[in-house]
C-alpha cells in the first residue's frame, strides 16, 4: 500500500526559499510548537493555523515549477508528494471556511482559556492541531488508481471533519452560537465538507497538469480501454514530463541497447516465409493484479488474488510507480506464469523509459552468478550489456538527475536451476535500496519470477506484488490482427487462411498465454491444421503440435532428403526424449527438472540423445542433449551461475504438455507390451513385455496430475484391456520387485510395488469396462477381502491426497460373484456415490439369510473385541478414520457394541442394527416443517428392533440403555404424534416389557386410547 506524508513531512520537505519558505515557517513555527507540546503557552489559533495552511497552499500552486526545478527524477517525485500533501489540507481548510460561513457561525478564535485548555489537549496528543498535522493523508501510488485516490481522500476529509466538529464544540465561539447556526454547521461538516474537499483539491490538482504532468498521470480514472501495446502508454507518460538532460556515455550505451530490443522478432530462429511481427508491435500490454506485499503472504496461492480486481492500466500503473517515492523503498515484485511475458515486459519496460530521467540495467538473473551480491549481479550484466566493466558506484553517482532503475529478471531461474536458500532475495534487494538512498543513490528495483515458485522467496513489507493476468478475448483479437497483418503475403502468396479467434479460443488455456498462442498460430500457419480439424480435443491438439515442432527440428538438424522411415524413427525419437523429461518432472512432483537428473534418468532408461555420438560417457553425449531439449518451442529452459558453472532447468510452458507426454509414453508402453505379448510364439520363461511399464509405473500414481488419467482414457483402446488385466492379476497376486538402473526418486519396495499394481488398475480401467476382484483372485474364497487388503496397501504407498484424487472417479460396488463369494466391482464413473453398507454382505452372508423366526439375523458376533479394534486405529487409522472415530464416539459410549452386533430384518433383505435405527428415530428431522409419516416410521423402525431383540436378548445394560433412549425419545416426540400412535408404541408390542410414559401427566393405558394428538 502506497503511505502518505503527513502534513508536518510535507511541509518540512517543500522547505526552499522566499514567501514558500516564510509561510512554511509561520505555520511549522506556530501550530507545530502546539501539536508537539514544545513548552510554549502561545497557542496559535484556528483561524491563524487555516489562514496559514491556505496561504501556504496558494503559494505551492503559484511556486509548483519552482518547486521541482533542477530536482533529480527521484527529488521531483517527493516534492511533488509533498506538494500534494499541502494541497489536500488546503482544500479542507477552504470548504471548512465555506461550511462555517454558510452556517453562520463566527471565526472560531481563540480565547485565552481556550489556548490553554487546548495546549494541554496538544500534550496529551489529543488536539486537532495532532491529529492533523500527523495524520497520514492519502497519497497517489500505483495501487492506488485516481478514482480510488479521491474516494481515500474523500474519508480522509471526513474524519479531519468529524474531529474539527469536535474541537470547535469546546470552543466560545460555538457557545456563543444560537442552535440553528450549531445545527446547519455540524450538518454541512459532515455531509457537504468531505465532497467539497475532495472537489475543490480535483480541481486544484487538474489546474496544475499542465505544469506538473505527473498530477495527471496520478489522477487517471480506471476506465475501460482499448488493447494497447509495447508499453506505448508508459513512454509517452514519461516523456511529458523528462527533463530532457543529455545522457552519460554509459547511460546512453545501455539505452541504445535496450532500444534495439523492441525491433527484435517475438521469436529468433527461421520461421520459413513467415514473418514475425517485432516485439513491440506484438506486445500486448497485460491486465494485472496487484496487492501489498509482506512477509508471510502466499502469492502462489489463487485465493489470496481474490481480493483484488483485475485492472487494465498498466502503462499508467507503471508511470506512476515510477514518479512516486515509493519506488526506492523496496522491490516490486512482477509475477506471471511461463509463457506469460515476463522477460519480453522487462525488455519492453528498459526500451521505453526516457534515459535523460532513467538509468535502466536489465539483468537476466539466468546469466550472472547465483551466489553474488545484488551489487555484483548488477555489474556483470553491465559487463554483458555495453562490454564494459563498470563499477556499480561509479555508473549510479553519474547518472546525474536521472534514477536508477534495477531490472532483476528472473528470480524463478535462481531458485530451480540452483537450489540454493534464496528465500531472503527480495530481502537483499531491499537492503540494497536503502543502502542506495542513504548514500544520496535511491533506485527502483523490479524483480520478476513466475507465480509457482513465489512463496519460495519472503516479500518485504511495504512493497507491491503484482501478477500478470492471462489474455483476455479482447486482447487474444487484437493479437490476432499483429499476427495476420503482419504475415497478410504469406497467407496470399499460400493460399493459407488466416487464423480466426473461433479458433483459438476453442483452446482457451493455451490461447490466454502469449508464447502459447504464437505456437498455436505456428502450427496452423503450416497447413492450416487448426482450423480444418472440425472436432479435436486438447488431447489430439498435443500429439499434432509435437509431432509438427518435432518433424520442425528433425529437418533442421538432419536436412529435409531422409527417407521417410528414418524421418518417422528420429520423430520418435525426439518424442520419446520429450517424454522422458515429462516423466522426470512427474516422479519428482514439481514442474521442472535439472539438467543433472534429466542425465540421470535418460541413461537409467538406455536413451541417447539424437544427434550425438554414441561415445562412452554419457556426460558428453548429453550436452548434444541438453541442446536437444532446450531448443523446443515449448519447453522453457532456465539457468544460472552457480561457483562458475552453468546450472540449467527445463519446464513445459503450459504443465498440461507434460502430463500429455507422460500419458503418452504409457499409452505406447502398453501398446508395445501387447504387441510382443502376440508376437511371442513360445509362452515358456518369464515374460518380458511390460519392462518399461514396471520402470515407469511405480514411483509416482498417475493421478498425481490431474489431467493425466483423462488423456489415458482417451489413448488407451479396449484391446489392450485382458493383457493389462493380466497384469494386474500378477501384480496384486505375486508382487515382485526387479532392481533397475532407472531410479528417479527414492521408494521403498513394498511401496513401489504397491503403487505399481495400483497405477496397473488405473490403467485396466482406462481400456474401459471394469474390474472386479474376483477377476483378479481367481481361487480365493473371498476375493473382496483379498482387494481390500491390496486396498490397504495402496493406501499405505500412495499420498492421501492422491489416493482420494485417483478414487475420486472410481465407483466401487459391493456385490457377490456368481458362486456366491463376496465380490466388488471397480469402474470409472462420473458420479461416484459411497453407497450404503450393507450388513449382510460386510458379515459375508450370501444372499438369502436365514432369519430367526423372532426376526433377529442369526451368525453376528457380540463378542467382537470392539475397544482392540478402536485402539488399533491409533497407529493405522487415517485422517478420514479419525473423522468417522469422532463422530461415532459419544455412539459408541452410550449404545454399547450388543446394539451395534444385533441385526433385525424388518423386510426381506432389509437389516439394520438396533444402534442404526435409534440413531436415524434421533436424527430424523422435527422442525415445523419435516415430514410427520417420517418420524412415526423411524419410531415404528425402533420399537420392531427393541421388541426383536428383548425376545431373544436377556436384560443387559445395553438393551437398558436402548431401552432407556427410546422411552426419552418417544416422550419428547410424544405431543406431535397421534395418540393411537403413541399408545401403539408404548407397550413395543410383543415385549414382555412395557415402557411406562406419562403424557400430559397421566400415565396412559390402553383403556384411555383415542384417534386424536395427545393433548
Amino acid at each position: 500500500m502506497s503511505r502518505g506524508l503527513t502534513y508536518t513531512d510535507a511541509v518540512k520537505l517543500l522547505g526552499g526559499s522566499g514567501p514558500l519558505m516564510k509561510a512554511a515557517d509561520n505555520l511549522l513555527g506556530g501550530a507545530l510548537a502546539v501539536a508537539t507540546a514544545g513548552g510554549s503557552e502561545a497557542a496559535i489559533s484556528l483561524f491563524d493555523a487555516k489562514t496559514e495552511a491556505i496561504r501556504l497552499g496558494h503559494l505551492v500552486a503559484e511556486k509548483i515549477t519552482d518547486v521541482v526545478r533542477d530536482q533529480t527524477r527521484y527529488n521531483r517525485g517527493q516534492r511533488l508528494h509533498a506538494a500534494h500533501g499541502v494541497l489536500v489540507v488546503q482544500s479542507f481548510f477552504v470548504s471548512l471556511d465555506d461550511c462555517l460561513e454558510t452556517a453562520g457561525l463566527a471565526n472560531p478564535d481563540f480565547t485565552r482559556d481556550d489556548q490553554l485548555r487546548f495546549v494541554a489537549a496538544a500534550r496529551s496528543d489529543g488536539s486537532w492541531q495532532s491529529r492533523l498535522l500527523d495524520a497520514d493523508i492519502p497519497a497517489p501510488g500505483p495501487d492506488r488508481t485516481g478514482d480510488r485516490l479521491l474516494a481515500e481522500l474523500t474519508d480522509w476529509f471526513a474524519t479531519r471533519a468529524r474531529q474539527m466538529t469536535d474541537h470547535l464544540t469546546g470552543l466560545a465561539a460555538w457557545d456563543a452560537a444560537d442552535d440553528r447556526a450549531r445545527r446547519a454547521a455540524g450538518a454541512l461538516l459532515a455531509e457537504r465538507l468531505p465532497g467539497l474537499a475532495a472537489e475543490g483539491y480535483e480541481t486544484t490538482v487538474r489546474r496544475l497538469v499542465q505544469d506538473v504532468p505527473e498530477f495527471g498521470i496520478w489522477l487517471a480514472r480506471l476506465e475501460s480501454r482499448a488493447v494497447s501495446r509495447g508499453l506505448e502508454g508508459l513512454e509517452a507518460a514519461l516523456l511529458r514530463v523528462t527533463s530532457h538532460r543529455d545522457p552519460a556515455r554509459h547511460r546512453l550505451a545501455l539505452a541504445r541497447i535496450h532500444r534495439a530490443d523492441l525491433d527484435e522478432p517475438i521469436l529468433g530462429g527461421d520461421a520459413g516465409d513467415l514473418s514475425m511481427p517485432s516485439l513491440a508491435a506484438a506486445y500486448l500490454d497485460p491486465r494485472f493484479r496487484v496487492r501489498p506485499g509482506s512477509p508471510g503472504l502466499r502469492p502462489a496461492d489463487e485465493d489470496w488474488w481474490n481480493e483484488a480486481d483485475a485492472r487494465t492500466d498498466f502503462d499508467t500503473f507503471l508511470a506512476t510507480y515510477l514518479t512516486t517515492p515509493q519506488a526506492a523503498t523496496v522491490p516490486l515484485v512482477l509475477l506471471g506464469q511461463p509463457g506469460g511475458g515476463k522477460s519480453s515486459l522487462t525488455r519492453i519496460l528498459a526500451a521505453r523509459l526516457p534515459a535523460a530521467d532513467y538509468l535502466v540495467v536489465r539483468v537476466a538473473l539466468r546469466e550472472v552468478r547465483a551466489e553474488a551480491s545484488i551489487q555484483d549481479q548488477i555489474e556483470q550484466a553491465l559487463r554483458g550489456a555495453i562490454g564494459e566493466t563498470v563499477a556499480w558506484a561509479e555508473l549510479a553517482e553519474s547518472a546525474d538527475a536521472a534514477m536508477p532503475v534495477i531490472l532483476l529478471d528472473g528470480l524463478d531461474e535462481l531458485l530451480q536451476a540452483t537450489g540454493v536458500h534464496q528465500s531472503d532475495y527480495l530481502e537483499r534487494v531491499a537492503a540494497f535500496q536503502q543502502r542506495e538512498s542513504r548514500l544520496d543513490r535511491p533506485a527502483a528495483v523490479i524483480v520478476t519470477s513466475r507465480v509457482a515458485v513465489a512463496d519460495r522467496a519472503r516479500i518485504p513489507a511495504g512493497g507491491l506484488v503484482v501478477r500478470l493476468e492471462p489474455f483476455d478475448e479482447p486482447q487474444v483479437d487484437r493479437w490476432l490482427d499483429f499476427w495476420n497483418t503482419a504475415n497478410a503475403r504469406y497467407w496470399s502468396g499460400t493460399g493459407r487462411r488466416p487464423l480466426t479467434r473461433e479458433v483459438v479460443l476453442r483452446f482457451p488455456d493455451l490461447a490466454a498465454q502469449p508464447l502459447l498462442l504464437l505456437m498455436l498460430a505456428l502450427y496452423d500457419a503450416g497447413a492450416n491444421a487448426l482450423q480444418d480439424a472440425d472436432d479435436i480435443d486438447t488431447g489430439e491438439l498435443y500429439e499434432r503440435l509435437l509431432i509438427d515442432f518435432a518433424e520442425r527440428e528433425v529437418r533442421r538438424v538432419h536436412g529435409t532428403h531422409l527417407p521417410e522411415p528414418e524421418r518417422l524413427e528420429l520423430i520418435r525419437d525426439e518424442l520419446e526424449r520429450l517424454s522422458v523429461v515429462a516423466f522426470a518432472m512427474f516422479h519428482r512432483l514439481r514442474l521442472w527438472a535439472t539438467t543433472d537428473e534429466l542425465d540421470a534418468d535418460l541413461t537409467g532408461l538406455g536413451l541417447r540423445p539424437s544427434g550425438a555420438p554414441r561415445t562412452e560417457g554419457f556426460q558428453r553425449a548429453f550436452s548434444a542433449g541438453e541442446e536437444m531439449v532446450g531448443r523446443f518451442f515449448f519447453i522453457q529452459r532456465s539457468q544460472a551461475v552457480q561457483e562458475d558453472q552453468t546450472r540449467q532447468t527445463y519446464e513445459f510452458l503450459h504443465a498440461t504438455f507434460g502430463e500429455y507426454l507422460v500419458a503418452r509414453l504409457v499409452a505406447q508402453a502398453v501398446r508395445d507390451g501387447v504387441a510382443l505379448s502376440r508376437a511371442r510364439t513360445v509362452r515358456l520363461g518369464q515374460t518380458e513385455d511390460d519392462t518399461l511399464l514396471q520402470s515407469l509405473l511405480g514411483f509416482t500414481p498417475l493421478c498425481a496430475r490431474s489431467t493425466v488419467v483423462p488423456f489415458l482414457r482417451k489413448l488407451l483402446t479396449p484391446d489392450s484391456r485382458d493383457w493389462l488385466l493380466e497384469k494386474l492379476r500378477v501384480a496384486v497376486t505375486r508382487p515382485s520387485y526387479t532392481p533397475s538402473t532407472y531410479r528417479p526418486v527414492d521408494k521403498r519396495i513394498d511401496h513401489w510395488m504397491a503403487t505399481y499394481s495400483f497405477n496397473l488398475m488405473l490403467l485396466t480401467l482406462a481400456c474401459g469396462g471394469h474390474v472386479r476382484a474376483s477377476d483378479l483372485y481367481l481361487h480365493a474364497q473371498d476375493p473382496a477381502g483379498w482387494l481390500r487388503d491390496t486396498g490397504l496397501q495402496w493406501r499405505a504407498a500412495v499420498p492421501g491426497g492422491m489416493l482420494l484424487d485417483g478414487l475420486a472417479l472410481v465407483q466401487v460396488t459391493r456385490t457377490w460373484a456368481e458362486d456366491e463369494r463376496r465380490d466388488l466391482v471397480l469402474e470409472f464413473a462420473e458420479d461416484v456415490t459411497a453407497g450404503a453398507v450393507d450388513p449382510l454382505w460386510s458379515n459375508r452372508f450370501a444372499p438369502g439369510p436365514k432369519v430367526s423366526g423372532s426376526g433377529v439375523v442369526s451368525g453376528f458376533s457380540v463378542d467382537f473385541p470392539l475397544v482392540p479394534a478402536l485402539a488399533t486405529l491409533n497407529l493405522s487409522g487415517a485422517f478420514s478414520d479419525d473423522v468417522l472415530r469422532h463422530v461415532a464416539e459419544p455412539i459408541l459410549s452410550e449404545l454399547l457394541w450388543p446394539s451395534m452386533a444385533t441385526f433385525i430384518e424388518h423386510d426381506s433383505g432389509d437389516v439394520e442394527s438396533v444402534a442404526f435405527s435409534l440413531v436415524r428415530l434421533l436424527l430424523t428431522d422435527r422442525s415445523e416443517d419435516a415430514d410427520l409419516q417420517a418420524l412415526m416410521a423411524a419410531h415404528r423402525r425402533a420399537a420392531h428392533a427393541l421388541t426383536r431383540w428383548m425376545q431373544n436378548e436377556r436384560p443387559s445394560p445395553s438393551l437398558h440403555r436402548c431401552l432407556n433412549l427410546f422411552q426419552q425419545t418417544l416422550e419428547s416426540d410424544a405431543p406431535r404424534l397421534p395418540l393411537v400412535e403413541v399408545m401403539d408404541l408404548l407397550t413395543v408390542r410383543g415385549a414382555s416389557v412395557v415402557v411406562p410414559l406419562r403424557v400430559g401427566g397421566v400415565a396412559p393405558s390402553p383403556g384411555n386410547r383415542g384417534r386424536g394428538r395427545t393433548p
